[in-house]
C-alpha cells in the first residue's frame, strides 16, 4: 500500500457506496450478475455472512474485494484500471480477511477469456482447479475455478 491508500469497509463507509456501484456495475458481464443499486447495496452490506473491502486513493475507489462467507470462501474482485497491481493488494486483504474469519482456502470462478484475473490469481499463488459452466443470460460460459489454501501465521 502507498501511503495515500487506505483500505475501507463498506459496512463502515457508506459514504463510498455510489462510487462502489459504478465501478461493480461496470464489470456485470466479467461478474454474471445484473446491475446493482445503491439502496439494495445497503441492504446487502448489512449480511453477516460477506465481507467488503476497498481500496481508496484521494478518496478514489480503486478497487473492491468480496468474500462470500457463505459460499465456502468464494471471493470476487474488480478494479478501476487494470495492471496498476490493486488486484494483488485486494487478494492479500482477501487472506488477511480469511485468517480472521478462519477460512482454510479462497476460492474464485473466472471466465475463460478473463486472461488478467486468471494471471493476477495465479500471480498470487490460487492454482487453477478445473472448468465448469455457469448459465447467464440464457448463454452458457466457461470458467476456472481458483483455489489457494490458507496458511495460518
Amino acid at each position: 500500500m502507498s501511503d495515500k491508500e487506505k483500505i475501507i469497509d463498506f459496512k463502515k463507509h457508506e459514504d463510498f457506496i455510489e462510487q462502489y456501484v459504478d465501478l461493480r456495475n461496470s464489470y456485470t458481464e466479467l461478474l454474471l450478475t445484473a446491475p446493482v443499486n445503491i439502496s439494495d447495496t445497503k441492504e446487502w452490506l448489512k449480511r453477516n455472512d460477506i465481507e467488503v473491502r476497498g481500496i481508496l486513493h484521494d478518496d478514489i475507489l480503486l478497487g473492491v474485494i468480496i468474500l462470500y462467507l457463505n459460499r465456502g470462501g468464494e471471493i470476487a474482485f474488480f478494479v478501476k484500471e487494470k495492471d496498476q497491481g490493486i488486484g494483488s493488494k485486494l487478494l492479500k486483504i482477501a487472506e488477511k480477511l480469511a485468517q480472521e474469519k478462519e477460512l482454510k482456502s479462497l476460492w474464485a470462478w473466472v471466465l475463460v477469456g478473463n486472461f488478467i484475473a486468471q494471471r493476477v490469481f495465479e500471480k498470487n499463488g490460487f492454482l487453477k482447479e478445473g472448468i465448469s459452466e455457469r448459465q447467464y443470460k440464457n448463454v452458457i460460459k466457461q470458467g476456472y475455478t481458483y483455489k489457494k489454501f490458507i496458511v495460518e501465521v
